[in-house]
């Protein structure tokens, strides 16, 4: 309960406009590093690769090739910057085009619990209700929880997001108790 303090006025106290982001020299060194990979693999299969050449060496390239490719295009589409504002939240991408969210739009905050463990925002866009997922792994995922229950009072949530999201009830209890 004690940590309870940091995400109490979590906007107020650390302001807005506020921008979270991956690591950008880990997203970029992966990025770089994968296309160098992509480049050496096309370059083996072109220049070392023959008829001669044993099936463990035919098939070494398109391996290196495939991962280095599926990390190549994760990084380009995941989320890159998650930036909040008084008016919006903003959802920011590499390679595709970013998503902006009023925050009189928000509705539900839900927990996806696929393969990997998600937080799924549904929203309304002209009368029509559209969520936007974006992973636990993201940078400080409490943070930015708190601060958009705390900027769309008219969310709702499911069971685990009200658990893990500080409500008005716990703001007041933890001031009273604070003040004593």
């Amino acid at each position: 309960m004690a940590e309870l303090g940091e995400f109490l006025d979590i906007n107020k106290t650390k302001g807005l406009p506020r921008i979270y982001k991956f690591n950008q020299f880990i997203r970029w060194f992966t990025l770089i590093f994968a296309a160098l990979a992509i480049a050496y693999s096309i370059w083996l299969i072109f220049n070392k690769v023959d008829a001669d050449s044993s099936k463990f060496a035919q098939f070494v390239p398109f391996a290196i090739m495939f991962l280095a490719l599926n990390s190549f295009l994760k990084n380009l589409f995941s989320l890159n910057k998650i930036k909040l504002t008084k008016e919006l939240i903003s959802f920011r991408y590499l390679g595709k085009k970013s998503v902006n969210i009023l925050w009189e739009s928000l509705v539900k905050m839900e927990l996806n619990e696929g393969k990997r463990k998600m937080i799924r925002l549904k929203y309304i866009v002209d009368e029509e209700e559209k969520s936007l997922e974006y992973t636990l792994s993201f940078p400080k995922p409490l943070e930015i929880a708190n601060s958009i229950a705390e900027m769309a009072p008219k969310i709702e949530f499911d069971e685990f997001m009200a658990a893990v999201v500080i409500t008005d009830k716990e703001k007041k209890d933890f001031i009273s108790k604070n003040r004593k």
